[in-house]
């Protein structure tokens, strides 16, 4: 509301919703305002006409930035291109790591560490393809006791198996020790020992044969069924 007395300074303007001034209607230096829109305009020195000015704050479209900074409250569509740092203080979602990123995300942010394209889930999920370790390191396996093997698994599964205190694998005949494996005694597994207790059921195929040392127990409710054509010695 102007002040008695005197005259208002009103800028060039219009209340047409989404209409903005083109060059040929200011000079430059000179403003224009949309009443409707809440918007601020001028023309540059170059002759172009910018949006200087929101009432939405959080509207309209950024095209560069230039050096570093912190921008609050920004919401951004499209394509977004960084050729530095760019770094999240929140959270961002809605990102497809295969097909909407590109170049190297860090395997500790659910990438590979490589430009390969392929997504390393951090938990769950399957891989296809060769995988290669290049550590000098070690690979850590699943591992558990006997009473927590996985049912009803796929053969070709492995594990450590903390009961035994050996490494087994999963085939159609059930699980059973990787050869090298099982429990032993003194350097380079001089001694190989076998538990002195039975607590499940075990039920040779007909195609293989086995020894256990004794003397062994079969616990109540469990058995051990030798088909025909299997053998197995107790020593």
């Amino acid at each position: 509301m102007a002040a008695t007395g005197f005259t208002p300074i009103q800028l060039y303007r219009t209340a047409t919703a989404s209409a903005t001034p083109s060059a040929g209607d200011l000079a430059d230096g000179e403003l224009a305002i949309n009443t409707n829109d809440g918007k601020l305009f001028f023309k540059n020195s170059s002759g172009a006409v910018t949006e200087i000015a929101s009432t939405g704050g959080s509207t309209g479209t950024v095209s560069s930035v230039g050096g570093t900074g912190t921008v609050n409250g920004i919401s951004l569509s499209g394509t977004v291109t960084t050729s530095g740092n760019l770094t999240l203080g929140g959270t961002l979602s809605g990102v497809d790591l295969t097909s909407q990123v590109t170049g190297i995300l860090p395997v500790a942010n659910g990438g590979t560490g490589s430009a390969t394209g392929i997504y390393l889930p951090l938990a769950g999920g399957e891989l296809t393809g060769d995988v290669t370790n290049t550590s000098t390191g070690s690979f850590q396996v699943a591992q558990g006791t006997t009473a927590q093997r996985d049912a009803g698994t796929a053969n070709g599964r492995m594990r450590y198996n903390s009961t035994s205190e050996s490494f087994e694998g999963y085939t159609s005949a059930g699980w059973g020790d990787i050869g090298g494996g099982g429990p032993s005694l003194g350097t380079d597994s001089v001694i190989r020992t076998n538990a002195k207790v039975i607590a499940e059921n075990i039920t040779f195929a007909g195609t293989e044969n086995g020894s256990t040392v004794g003397p062994i127990t079969i616990n109540a409710s469990y058995t051990v069924t030798v088909t025909t054509g299997s053998t197995w010695i107790i020593l």
